[in-house]
């Protein structure tokens, strides 16, 4: 099965060629000679939004991307810039972890400061503009109280009290310097967040070192499942730092297929790992064929799996995802809870943005009563 990413211009082949920078096995080339300056500023304004600064200034700084004097400049400071926001989310990263340690509150921490410490060569190849960090559904609750009187503002109210810790993918925090944290009980949200094994994901952890402090991430397996769960659920469209971590820990971590299939079987999340890799090769343009890039290749969904894959898709919406959640519910009494908690919310959640979302489930809901099962 092919992989449907593919870019639309030269300047998308050059951002693609800057994410691909060190990783053994792409076909991608950087320039030879210096960009045009107007074709420079373009890749900087890209590689600033694709959070892909740490890996320019690597390749201008290694002399894989010749550059001129003006633009070597230009390409340091975006990234003194983008390491800046990094720190500041370091020092959140441990106030919280601390916050929720003393209370007795297990956590993993996700995404950017893991792989950036574990996986990659030098961790200021990977920035981050966020801390992600996982807690146990039983002590969603707590930690959320915790956070607040931490004096993080929540985002987003739950629909009813205790939906986050039995349903939710999780929640936001923003603090008073601007900054966000995503409090986690699961990867994503929809069928395949429903579907997870989440007891799996703490039967053991890695640890890593951040400013002198040990923390808690998911082994080498769980941190590449979740980088595919990432890479193709996180966003409508695939960006290009989740695909190069996916690659990256595929390419560099001697993974234990085993292990990986067994995780992502327990969570019927293969096809959403399949998908992940096949998009990963084909943007980054790696030619070495694995044994888990030869599975993804050959891997074909069945029909539920299209059709889920297709509500993080263009055009999928929070009530379509919802009444799939419903659906993946094992439990009826589950799938009651469920209902209730967005048809029936409370009014601090119909205050917020939510209110939409929660007419278009109810309608969801109501049309889905009148199809045949």
């Amino acid at each position: 099965m092919t992989s449907t990413w593919a870019p639309r211009t030269e300047h998308d082949r050059l951002t693609r060629t800057v994410a691909s920078h060190g990783l053994a096995g792409s076909m991608l080339a950087l320039p030879d000679q210096p960009l045009e300056p107007e074709v420079f500023d373009r890749l900087v304004r890209r590689v600033r939004r694709q959070r892909l600064t740490g890996l320019l200034w690597a390749a201008v700084r290694q002399g894989a991307m010749p550059v001129t004097s003006h633009q070597a400049e230009r390409a340091e400071w975006a990234h003194v810039e983008a390491l800046a926001g990094v720190l500041a989310l370091e020092h959140l990263l441990l106030d919280s972890v601390a916050t929720l340690q003393a209370a007795e509150i297990p956590t993993r921490v996700l995404k950017g400061p893991v792989v950036a410490h574990l996986d990659y060569p030098d961790p200021t190849w990977r920035t981050f503009g966020d801390i992600d960090l996982l807690v146990r559904g039983q002590d969603f609750d707590r930690a959320t109280r915790l956070l607040t009187a931490q004096g993080h503002h929540r985002l987003h109210p739950e629909p009813r009290p205790g939906f986050d810790r039995r349903f939710s993918k999780g929640t936001s925090f923003r603090t008073a310097d601007g900054l966000e944290l995503d409090l986690h009980r699961s990867f994503t949200m929809g069928p395949f967040g429903v579907r997870l094994a989440l007891d799996d994901l703490w039967r053991a952890s890695h640890e890593f070192t951040v400013g002198g402090h040990t923390l808690h991430s998911l082994p080498a397996e769980e941190r590449f499942v979740h980088a595919c769960y990432h890479a193709v659920l996180g966003e409508i469209s695939p960006r290009l730092v989740p695909l190069r971590d996916v690659a990256q820990l595929a390419l560099t971590r001697d993974l234990d297929l085993v292990r990986v299939h067994r995780l992502v079987r327990a969570s019927q999340g293969e096809a959403v790992v399949a998908r992940a890799v096949r998009h990963a090769w084909h943007a980054l343009q790696i030619a070495d064929v694995l044994a888990l890039s030869a599975w993804a290749q050959s891997y074909r969904n069945d029909d539920r799996e299209t059709a889920d894959l297709a509500l993080y898709s263009h055009g999928s919406s929070y009530a379509a995802k919802s009444v799939a959640s419903i659906r993946a519910l094992p439990r009826w009494r589950d799938r009651a809870a469920f209902v209730r908690a967005m048809v029936h919310p409370t009014r601090a959640y119909l205050g917020t943005r939510h209110d939409s979302h929660v007419s278009r489930l109810r309608s969801g809901l109501s049309q889905s009563s009148r199809r045949p099962s």
